[in-house]
């Protein structure tokens, strides 16, 4: 971001309204990571009470998209990739934070960026949650699979298994007997059978960051499970009581 847009021109009697704020915010123990958690929380709120239309939207993204803070500026950029989860991506934006924050010299620049930082997020982040939740959100394994926990419990398998990392990126080089365990869950109901295969597999490649070829899909499900498949087999039959 422009250093000249953030902290504008310098002016001394700035230190004396900046410095006894820098204080007043020491003093309540506020420090920028517990301040931007409270704009994290009013942004959601407030996102969640919008009712999108196809008008706000065009506009919203217009606003998202021209948005210059130093918040947006960083978490923009992070945004882009599919490595990072939400948290992630704040932490990132924080680390930012701190960095520009100890080359600082002044209070009066100091404050100015937690102002901008904060009111940046704020705005950014209530963009972002409104626009996420009604316009980009793509189908998961959450609404395929049958169970209110069975998503989380199948995931938190995958991950114990090495299939996928923190992320959910998958890290198995085998997408065939990957395809075939959800089709497993498919054939016993744990993943909904009324969904076609096109649809499971839209969601598997949004929730593991990776393309599954439909070719390899069909053929995938054909071929008969070998040992270490069917030893996953007893694994998930237990996890979901499974007649297997």
């Amino acid at each position: 971001m422009d250093q000249k847009k953030l902290y504008g021109r310098w002016n001394f009697w700035e230190e004396f309204v900046s410095y006894p704020m820098m204080v007043y915010y020491r003093i309540r123990g506020e420090n920028i990571q517990k301040m931007l958690s409270k704009r994290i929380d009013k942004a959601k709120k407030k996102a969640s009470k919008i009712i999108l239309t196809e008008k706000m939207k065009n506009e919203f993204l217009i606003q998202y998209e021209k948005l210059e803070n130093f918040f947006s500026s960083h978490f923009k950029d992070i945004d882009i990739s599919r490595n990072h989860n939400f948290e992630e991506k704040i932490n990132y934006c924080l680390d930012e934070y701190r960095k520009e924050s100890t080359c600082l010299i002044t209070s009066s620049n100091l404050m100015k960026l937690q102002g901008n930082f904060l009111s940046g997020a704020e705005t950014t982040l209530f963009l972002y949650f409104a626009l996420e939740s009604k316009t980009k959100r793509e189908i998961r394994l959450s609404d395929i699979m049958i169970g209110e926990n069975s998503s989380k419990i199948f995931i938190d398998f995958l991950k114990d298994k090495k299939f996928i990392d923190e992320n959910h990126n998958l890290i198995v080089d085998q997408k065939s007997s990957f395809i075939r365990i959800h089709r497993f869950l498919k054939d016993n109901h744990i993943i909904n059978p009324d969904f076609q295969d096109t649809t499971i597999i839209e969601a598997m490649e949004n929730e593991y960051n990776t393309k599954f070829d439909k070719g390899t899909f069909s053929r995938a499900i054909t071929v008969k499970p070998n040992d270490f498949e069917e030893d996953i087999y007893q694994k998930l039959s237990k996890l979901f009581n499974i007649r297997y």
